[in-house]
């Protein structure tokens, strides 16, 4: 069956001398991996230019349902991003997005609104003028309820906490050690709102996006295992410390 496939770049990995594996978050399918065509010379260069991770592709696929690895043919960019491969900040949050995305999205099914928002958050990046360093924290504190996993801050009065596992708000303290008490819930539970609309209110000094941009992730791996240990996490904290 052929059917028409916009999809997101997330990973790729080199498969064979003739081929590489390329793993996407299609806006139809959720997640899938394909061989593509490794090769040398000019075009091999160019294709490999147009499948850089966070790329937004669009191809005829012809999925076999007995295939475990599809194959990608001919595609196109459906977006083409003017900035974000270029400017030295913004291509280093889209370094750390796509390896959090890859590890988010690891066996993802379809979600047509957790895609739009991947790409809508992507276009803006890409236009972004002013306010790039906190686009990081933005993204995943929107990200939240596309996930499943933002807790309801209408609940939370000072002096609570948020147990970190169950993702919610309390006046009691949970048995294990993955809650936030104190300015930490309060942070937490102020994040929860922080939105594109109104992250330019965000003032965040270095020690602070580094300390929030931690507690982020471990909330992140306490549900999706593997997010909070990223490679690029260092690389993001020497930037903006």
């Amino acid at each position: 069956m052929t059917e028409k496939m916009t999809a997101i770049v997330l990973d790729v990995t080199k498969h064979s001398d003739r081929h590489d594996i390329v793993s996407v978050f299609s806006r139809l399918r959720g997640r899938i991996s394909f061989l593509s065509p490794a090769g040398s010379g000019k075009a091999a260069a160019l294709r490999r230019s147009r499948l850089l991770p966070l790329s937004v592709i669009e191809s005829d696929i012809h999925f076999r349902a007995t295939t475990e690895l599809q194959r990608l043919g001919t595609f196109s960019l459906a977006r083409v991003w003017t900035d974000i491969y270029f400017h030295p900040v913004k291509q280093l949050i889209a370094l750390f997005l796509s390896e959090f995305l890859n590890r988010l999205l690891r066996a993802s099914m379809p979600d047509e609104g957790l895609w739009h928002y991947i790409v809508d958050s992507l276009t803006l990046l890409d236009n972004m003028e002013t306010g790039v360093s906190d686009f990081h924290i933005t993204f995943l504190a929107s990200l939240l309820p596309f996930v499943g996993i933002q807790p309801d801050s209408t609940l939370y009065a000072p002096g609570m906490v948020l147990n970190m596992q169950a993702g919610v708000f309390t006046d009691r303290i949970p048995p294990h050690r993955d809650y936030l008490s104190g300015d930490e819930a309060r942070v937490a539970a102020t994040l929860c709102k922080l939105n594109f609309s109104n992250a330019p209110a965000l003032r965040l000094n270095g020690n602070l996006r580094h300390r929030i941009l931690e507690g982020m992730l471990r909330y992140y791996g306490i549900h999706y295992p593997g997010t909070s240990n990223l490679r690029s996490l260092s690389v993001i904290h020497d930037l903006f410390h």
